[in-house]
């Protein structure tokens, strides 16, 4: 089969075409998958779910970065958690202010991976003196860093058993703990509409560590859906921040190269739907604790091979 199956539900699946298989390995965590695609150009898999591609990675990376690091006024400071392919890193290391970028990723081949297949996408960041790259375990870094940061990242994988501690209340107190104050957090927060419950949970869960809590969307081709996001503080809110702000400080800082984030935009993304906002005062739907199970993403292995099986035989 030429095609690449994503499986984001039971009642929802789509396929990418491969054009050409650039490279594949198992690595000591995760399956790796490069493959060229006419439309999206060079596309990264990991364990069957698509990760970013070069000609759309800015639909989620800009959002991710640019609204934390324009929310806070002064971000010298920034720790990014995951984002191995290097694009985050790239978005952040655009703000000539600042002055020093710590990533810490605990796959090394799939950053080597990227810097060889996917140079499109991070544009030699890692070789930028502001950055600094850490190949270890995330969770391990925070608890036992002295450092503190203006702007903390979290470009993490979805929340299935094995990855859910990164979505506990528990988590998002030890990431606090490490921001100076008025310190600002970014992070994805799954899709709204195919996992809306969990969504909803992890925003819930995140007004728990921090008083300031603002989703955001934005619509990534590649995800097939709109992913949410969320920028939260004790202290600066993004939702105040008004479109000419945002053109002030993109002009300030020299930020060059955005294709989708400008005043307009950034505004635009802050708008919450009403049935999110009405699902956030929903008192049924709890937060998230190490005790939670979210089995969504740890079916969707299983579903996926069943449904390239039919899809063989048809």
């Amino acid at each position: 089969m030429n095609f690449i199956l994503e499986c984001l539900d039971e009642n929802y699946y789509y396929l990418v075409k491969k054009d050409k298989k650039l490279f594949e390995k198992d690595s000591k965590y995760q399956k790796i998958e490069i493959f060229e695609n006419e439309k999206f150009g060079r596309v990264l898999r990991l364990d069957k779910s698509f990760q970013t591609s070069e000609n759309d990675e800015y639909m989620y990376h800009e959002p991710i970065v640019h609204v934390p690091l324009i929310t806070h006024p002064k971000p010298e400071k920034i720790l990014i958690i995951g984002g191995g392919d290097g694009g985050s890193l790239k978005q952040t290391l655009k703000h000539k202010i600042v002055k020093r970028a710590d990533m810490v990723e605990i796959d090394e081949e799939v950053v080597e991976v990227s810097k060889k297949y996917l140079s499109k996408i991070n544009e030699k960041c890692f070789k930028d003196k502001r950055a600094n790259l850490i190949i270890g375990d995330g969770i391990k870094y925070l608890k036992n860093t002295k450092e503190k940061y203006d702007v903390i990242i979290l470009d993490l994988t979805d929340p299935g058993s094995i990855s859910l501690f990164l979505y506990t209340n528990k988590f998002y107190d030890l990431v606090k703990s490490k921001l100076n104050k008025g310190g600002v957090v970014s992070l994805h927060t799954e899709t709204p509409f195919m996992v809306d419950e969990v969504h909803i949970r992890i925003i819930k869960t995140l007004m728990k560590s921090f008083k300031i809590v603002r989703p955001f969307y934005n619509y990534v081709t590649t995800y097939g859906t709109v992913m949410g996001f969320a920028c939260c503080s004790d202290k600066y809110d993004a939702k105040k921040t008004c479109e000419k702000e945002v053109e002030r400080t993109i002009k300030e800082r020299k930020i060059t190269n955005l294709k989708m984030l400008n005043g307009e935009t950034f505004v635009s993304m802050l708008v919450v739907p009403k049935y999110i906002q009405e699902n956030i005062k929903n008192k049924k739907i709890k937060i998230i604790t190490e005790k939670t199970k979210i089995k969504d993403y740890d079916e969707l292995d299983k579903l996926t091979s069943k449904i390239e099986n039919l899809f063989s035989k048809s």
